[in-house]
């Protein structure tokens, strides 16, 4: 099956893979690696959630941890915790290790993603240029290169991987497609669209058949996973409730269901996703409710799957995020995925205006390079090296307070407490936590790490304490001085 595309690929462009073809695909794989190469550098540790994920497992076997019905609805992920446990059992704090196996499950999505949007008809040329796009993003290289983000990076890859399946026409390919997606919302909560998106596409496999019919199709197609996102969606809304108790006024992630703030966040995500989140569509985000509406439009006159499914993907996925006034750049790391098909399917039709294969083709080739070479001025720009330059120098701060806290502080008493003393500026090894590093690196949850007070009175509660503890002095180098320990009772 081969979705309707404005007209079938030339067999130049269709079979046989030409030079510039090829030249593409060298651009491409350049330019999605210099987006992420940075991060390979030396001198870089874990940081942020990447301790505090691991954190919240210490001790637990995997068998504990995964559970097949949600336990919360709110960051209840136990594959993608899984995954980041893996990862750590085997390389310890080395993020550069980590790293290398992360970043082949990105590499992995760009892969599916060209798949994807061949699947769909998008020409070769288009197709390989948008996924250099969408390598070359800031919100893309900034979630494959943080491993606290293996939620929104592993959950695209099972997504892909279940809609390929899903499309595919061999015998059994819907059952796989089906324990994708369990993976898949089992890594993260916003799969849960998913049952919605294949609905939309069973009715444009459906042949011509009158609406009863093509309804019953697509219910036979897509039954496994409608009821898997059934049985999912009920338990969700039973936590609800308690979810509002517990996350109030106050709270990041409160929800709000109202029109206005999904679109306002809506618009924002899409202008960040193009390093403009301070202006542009951002402003006006009835603008884009309005071009939204018309491309749908646009979509369901011609019967474009592509359209329609791109569209839906990408407002959907991101749909969960809109609700909450926490906004992260990771959470665009999926969504922008079936924007980038959007345009490609859009871009192919404009092109189908020009008369004449070789017109269009050329015109395809042209789009696409200026496509790749609007991707390296990004990646050139001082939005992306500026924003790179903070992750590296978080990072080489924390590499230096790990090195500085391992070598002052070989054998941690158990339950022993560590009084920071620190200016303004918090220890980045101990946000969030404050402890994990400490924790995660003698196995012992009974340690504990006393931040965020003034000097006078962290020395009070240092002299008051009667158990092992250390004294230390940090400086915003990231590098740790012993002043004080005491490791047994007086």
């Amino acid at each position: 099956m081969k979705f309707h595309s404005g007209g079938d690929d030339p067999p130049f462009r269709n079979g046989i893979w030409s030079i510039a073809d090829y030249a593409l695909v060298i651009l491409c794989a350049a330019l999605c690696w210099y987006a992420v190469r940075w991060a390979t550098g030396p001198g870089s540790f874990l940081m942020l959630d990447e301790l505090g994920n691991l954190g919240r497992y210490l001790g637990a076997s995997y068998r504990g941890m995964i559970t097949f019905f949600p336990q919360w609805i709110y960051n209840d992920r136990p594959i993608g915790f899984a995954i980041e446990r893996l990862l750590f059992d085997a390389f310890g704090f080395d993020y550069r290790r980590q790293l290398g196996v992360f970043l082949a499950i990105h590499f992995g999505n760009c892969v599916l993603g060209f798949l994807l949007f061949r699947r769909f008809g998008v020409n070769r040329a288009l197709s390989i240029a948008a996924i250099g796009l969408y390598g070359s993003l800031w919100t893309t290289a900034q979630t494959a290169t943080y491993i606290g983000a293996v939620f929104d990076v592993a959950c695209l890859f099972f997504l892909l991987g279940s809609t390929l399946a899903f499309l595919s026409d061999k015998r059994g390919a819907s059952a796989v497609s089906a324990v994708l997606f369990l993976l898949a919302l089992r890594t993260k909560e916003f799969a849960i669209v998913v049952p919605v998106l294949f609905s939309v596409l069973a009715l444009y496999l459906s042949p011509n058949l009158p609406l009863r019919q093509a309804l019953g199709f697509a219910v036979r197609r897509v039954w496994m996973h409608l009821l898997i996102g059934a049985i999912f969606a009920v338990r969700y809304l039973l936590f609800i409730p308690r979810m509002r108790a517990v996350m109030g006024p106050g709270s990041p992630y409160q929800m709000h269901l109202d029109p206005v703030t999904i679109l306002q966040s809506l618009s924002y995500y899409t202008a960040s996703i193009f390093g403009s989140e301070d202006q542009g569509l951002s402003r006006h985000p009835f603008l884009l409710a309005f071009l939204f509406g018309a491309i749908l439009l646009y979509g369901l006159y011609r019967r474009r799957a592509a359209v329609v499914f791109g569209l839906a993907a990408y407002v959907l996925t991101l749909l969960p995020v809109t609700m909450i006034s926490n906004r992260q750049p990771y959470y665009v790391y999926a969504p922008q995925l079936f924007l980038i098909l959007l345009a490609a399917v859009l871009i192919e039709d404009l092109t189908r205006i020009l008369n004449g294969e070789r017109l269009q083709w050329a015109a395809c080739i042209s789009v696409a390079v200026a496509i790749m070479a609007a991707a390296d001025m990004f990646q050139r720009s001082s939005y992306f090296k500026d924003r790179m330059n903070w992750f590296v120098t978080v990072r080489h701060i924390s590499y230096t307070s790990a090195m500085d806290a391992s070598r002052l502080l070989p054998a941690l008493a158990p339950g022993a407490h560590i009084y920071i003393n620190h200016n303004a500026q918090m220890p980045w090894l101990f946000i969030p936590g404050p402890c994990d590093f400490f924790k995660l690196a003698k196995k012992d949850r009974s340690i504990i790490c006393v931040l965020n007070e003034p000097e006078d009175k962290l020395r009070v509660l240092y002299s008051q304490d009667r158990g092992p503890k250390y004294f230390l002095d940090y400086k915003e180098s990231g590098s740790f001085s012993v002043v004080d320990s005491a490791v047994a009772n007086p």
